[in-house]
């Protein structure tokens, strides 16, 4: 007989941000996950987050949480700035990890990090919960049975209003904000996997804040085999936040706001399908069960998100980075 403890997935937060009272909500709809503890150095946010959402542990050292036994994996959602330090801890100390995007603040951490996944056999995976979505997945499929034919042309926009207060995280450059790592890292990810492979040229610009971060990027990558991509991303104006994959023989059109859509349009030749695929929350259940699915298989990492899809993604943005002149305290 299978014991409850078997089938049953614990979790460690680290942040209890916004982003992880949404992901704390999510958990509670996926079968067998546990929310166990929560961690910020700031102990009074912990334990206001725990009693919130019913979480019968908190603390203010995330290390304690590399070494409890009853903690399974433990998913970051830190600033993008202490990504880095927090899952390189948990990783050594053999802890598996689901870590918000983007993964670090630079490739050469996310080279480190996955790098140790792979010495240490340990779990890790990037919290980029829009790969994880129904939709993607058919998507994905579509794309690969050649609905609509080679695909050529990549379009996305992700920009939000917020703010320009430098102690806001999205104007920040002490906690890598700006625009390319907070949303347009999400123009990117679906970018990797509509083409696949890293574009060999890039050409950038962008509206630089008067903290130092990118206010508003636009970006044109272009890929040896041909294909093409742009996007616009920002966090100081708003725009469509659509996205578009067109090939040889059709596109597909995800509307407003692309990266949590449950419905697409596909369109070849004179005949448009729409494409329904709902959530049963807010949309963070699929990375959880993902994320579960590849811990009690005893995998490092997720098909649905390799590590290579995540490196090529820093790396591009890296790229970008150097372009515009964008460097963030203590690189």
């Amino acid at each position: 007989m299978t014991s409850s403890r078997t089938e049953t997935t614990r979790w460690g937060i680290v942040g209890p941000g916004h982003i992880a009272g949404k992901f704390a909500t999510d958990l509670r709809a996926v079968p067998g996950a546990v929310l166990d503890s929560v961690c910020s150095r700031d102990s009074g946010r912990a334990r206001a987050f725990a009693e919130k959402h019913n979480i019968p542990r908190w603390g203010d050292d995330p290390s304690l949480l590399g070494a409890d036994p009853d903690v399974d994996i433990v998913y970051i959602a830190s600033p993008h700035n202490a990504h880095f330090e927090t899952a390189k801890m948990l990783l050594e100390a053999g802890k598996p990890v689901l870590c918000e995007k983007p993964i670090t603040v630079n490739a050469a951490q996310a080279r480190e990090l996955i790098e140790l996944s792979r010495s240490r056999g340990v779990l890790l995976v990037e919290a980029m919960w829009t790969r994880f979505l129904p939709l993607y997945q058919r998507i994905r499929a579509l794309i690969e049975d050649g609905a609509i034919g080679l695909p050529r042309l990549v379009s996305s926009s992700f920009c939000i209003r917020a703010e320009p207060d430098p102690e806001n995280r999205w104007y920040n450059p002490a906690l890598a904000g700006g625009g390319l790592l907070d949303v347009g890292v999400y123009c990117l990810a679906v970018t990797q996997l509509a083409l696949g492979r890293a574009p060999e040229t890039i050409d950038a610009a962008a509206r630089m804040a008067a903290t130092g971060v990118d206010e508003l990027l636009h970006a044109r990558l272009a890929y040896e085999n041909g294909a093409m991509a742009t996007f616009t991303c920002g966090v100081g104006n708003r725009f469509d936040n659509s996205l578009t994959i067109a090939g040889s023989e059709g596109f597909i059109h995800v509307p407003n706001l692309f990266i949590n859509a449950t419905t697409a349009e596909l369109r070849r030749g004179d005949g448009v399908e729409t494409l329904r695929e709902p959530l049963r929350a807010e949309g963070f259940e699929f990375e959880i069960e993902e994320a579960m699915r590849r811990l009690r298989s005893k995998e490092i990492e997720s098909p649905l998100l390799p590590h290579a899809d995540t490196l090529a993604t820093m790396e591009t943005m890296d790229r970008i980075r150097e372009q515009i002149g964008l460097r963030y305290p203590g690189e």
